[in-house]
């Protein structure tokens, strides 16, 4: 019989590409798995801990983030899942392995995981503050939440004091009005403060007017505390001894206005009540001193219709501090 080799070659043709065929559908799946465990091997995040949520919410809520965690590390990398309830709070921790980090995260609810976890992965993966990661469309409750803040209370005070005036000697009166902003911590005092001195004339006098603002800041949370303080105002102060044109003696007039800066300490007691008293000691510092002008000589007549010389005083200066030693009332 004769071989028709055409046919036979065709037959041989298609039987070997049916093999090469099958051969490739055998080796694909197998390829695909291996590619498909190389990528599972290269990225694994799982659910560590679910503290007070449900398996089922933990589970959800684990994959929303290991899938963001894929996303943002290029499927490289290993990472844990951890949940925790506080309350209505819910703590969401993402580990990495290698290199070591951890983002923990306070969400209000679980439905606010959508929102964090794209933030989580991108501040765990890339070593954001999570802060950093914040847009106009992803801010969680708790950054919107208003903050609270420690309440102070706004109190009127009256005072008398004692003045004294080193470098001059003499001696007033006064009284104090103001208000003050106050917590257990610090108070922010402004006041007004008047002192005059009604002696005979020829002696030591001494007038002043003063509005500052300052601090003061308690040594301690107490019924009774001690404080330290200052600040800074504007001061008119006068000083006078003597008599014009009295024959022989000294005489001395000056008078100043500016800034002037001031320090207290003293004692606040009844402080856990409405009303409070204090007992002070405050002392103003000019930034200038007192100027008494030069009176040059002069003469006048007397009765008789003589003339009456009197000798000159040359120009003084003094430099006054006004110190109070008072008590005020807080209410």
């Amino acid at each position: 019989m004769t071989a028709r080799p055409g046919v036979e070659g065709g037959r041989w043709g298609r039987g070997r590409e049916c093999l090469v065929a099958l051969g490739l559908a055998a080796f694909l799946p197998v390829a695909g798995l291996d590619a498909w465990a190389e990528a599972d091997e290269a990225f694994r995040c799982e659910l560590k801990d679910s503290r007070g949520v449900s398996p089922a919410d933990a589970e959800t809520a684990a994959e929303l983030l290991c899938a963001e965690l894929r996303r943002a590390s290029g499927g490289q990398g290993r990472f844990d899942v951890a949940l925790a309830t506080l309350g209505k709070a819910v703590i969401v921790t993402a580990r990495r392995e290698e290199p070591p980090s951890s983002v923990t995260v306070q969400v209000d609810g679980l439905e606010e995981v959508p929102t964090a976890a794209p933030r989580i992965a991108d501040a765990l993966v890339h070593g954001l503050g999570f802060a950093t990661t914040q847009r106009v469309d992803n801010l969680l409750e708790v950054e919107t939440r208003k903050a609270r803040v420690k309440k102070g209370s706004v109190k009127m005070f009256f005072g008398v004091a004692d003045l004294e005036s080193p470098g001059h000697g003499a001696r007033a009166a006064g009284f104090s009005l103001g208000a003050m902003y106050a917590t257990p911590r610090f108070a922010l005092p402004a006041e007004l403060r008047f002192g005059w001195d009604d002696s005979p004339y020829g002696e030591k006098t001494m007038d002043i007017f003063s509005f500052s603002v300052g601090g003061r800041f308690y040594l301690s949370k107490r019924d009774v505390s001690p404080f330290l303080g200052g600040g800074l105002g504007v001061l008119h102060l006068d000083a006078q001894e003597g008599g014009y044109p009295e024959v022989g003696g000294d005489y001395f007039y000056g008078e100043t206005f500016g800034v002037a800066p001031y320090v207290e300490a003293g004692v606040e007691m009844l402080r856990l009540h409405r009303g409070r008293v204090a007992l002070l000691v405050r002392a103003d510092f000019p930034t200038s001193a007192l100027e008494s002008p030069e009176v040059p000589p002069y003469a006048y007549p007397d009765g008789m219709g003589r003339l009456v010389e009197q000798p000159g005083r040359p120009a003084q200066s003094r430099y006054v501090v006004p110190v109070s030693i008072g008590v005020s009332v807080a209410f």
